[in-house]
């Protein structure tokens, strides 16, 4: 496959597998002299409700941030595209964890901040392709929780911001600054999502956790503990129930099965 790419894509000089994944694999190349990530994304198996186009769009609509990778080539029928590499670290290779807190949450602050009126698919639409993937009975009782709990977070007065919805430390790169890749499973979604998702993630300890919204712009006392605990629930939900459909087109690694019965043993309580 990596020549016919190099054949039919004007200005890729080079091509070298990364990863194979269920519904993309990955390459590094050079794209018109660029380093590049060549994602190839197989529609036809694609549980997760991917739009390579949508991606692409929207990466092109906030290139301004300086938080993104910068989108290069995209081609709709052979579901392909290439974006700049960003070289750095990993965040999680970072030995001052308070700087990193802090330019995460500012970082964060300015992703939710940023206007996305041209953008319409939300984290529900996400959640409801997954819904259609449960079938036993259980697996059905899980999504039920899980949209109840996002619904009741909506109703709160939770407001939909322009989203990340995948901010696990591989995700986040740093050089000059903070970004993140893989804008996959962006969406309009609630703020307190990419947070919890970070704070779980991250590990944040309940200090670390008030440093943390301080620094993305809530002080000490206006901290809603219970919204914040509510949001870290749904994140285990959805991630539950990503690793279930996972598990049903794919050979989960140890990690992953572990993960999962925890999080089945948990959420079963």
């Amino acid at each position: 496959m990596s020549n016919e790419f190099l054949r039919c894509i004007d200005g890729l000089e080079s091509l070298s597998i990364i990863k194979e994944g269920l519904y993309k694999d990955t390459y590094r190349c050079l794209y018109k002299g660029r380093r590049s990530i060549l994602s190839h994304y197989r529609i036809d198996n694609n549980p997760f409700n991917l739009d390579p186009k949508r991606e692409f769009n929207l990466l092109n609509s906030i290139e301004g941030m300086i938080l993104t990778p910068e989108p290069l080539f995209y081609d709709d029928e052979s579901k392909i595209s290439i974006v700049t590499e960003i070289e750095g670290e990993h965040i999680s290779q970072l030995k001052d964890r308070q700087s990193l807190l802090s330019n995460l949450a500012k970082r964060l602050n300015s992703l939710h901040s940023y206007p996305a009126n041209d953008f319409d698919y939300t984290f529900r639409d996400t959640l409801m392709a997954y819904g259609r993937q449960m079938e036993q009975e259980d697996e059905k009782n899980i999504f039920t929780a899980a949209i109840d709990l996002h619904d009741a977070l909506s109703d709160e007065g939770g407001k939909n911001c322009l989203c990340h919805n995948d901010l696990h430390p591989e995700n986040i790169l740093v050089n000059e600054q903070i970004k993140f890749i893989d804008w996959e499973y962006a969406s309009l979604n609630l703020p307190c999502f990419d947070l919890a998702y970070a704070m779980e993630h991250f590990e944040m300890s309940e200090d670390e956790t008030v440093y943390f919204m301080s620094e993305y712009g809530v002080t000490a006392q206006d901290i809603d503990f219970k919204t914040i605990k509510k949001s870290q629930k749904l994140v285990r939900y959805v991630t539950f129930i990503w690793l279930l459909i996972l598990s049903k087109y794919y050979t989960m690694n140890p990690s992953e099965m572990k993960l999962m019965t925890s999080l089945k043993i948990e959420l079963n309580e």
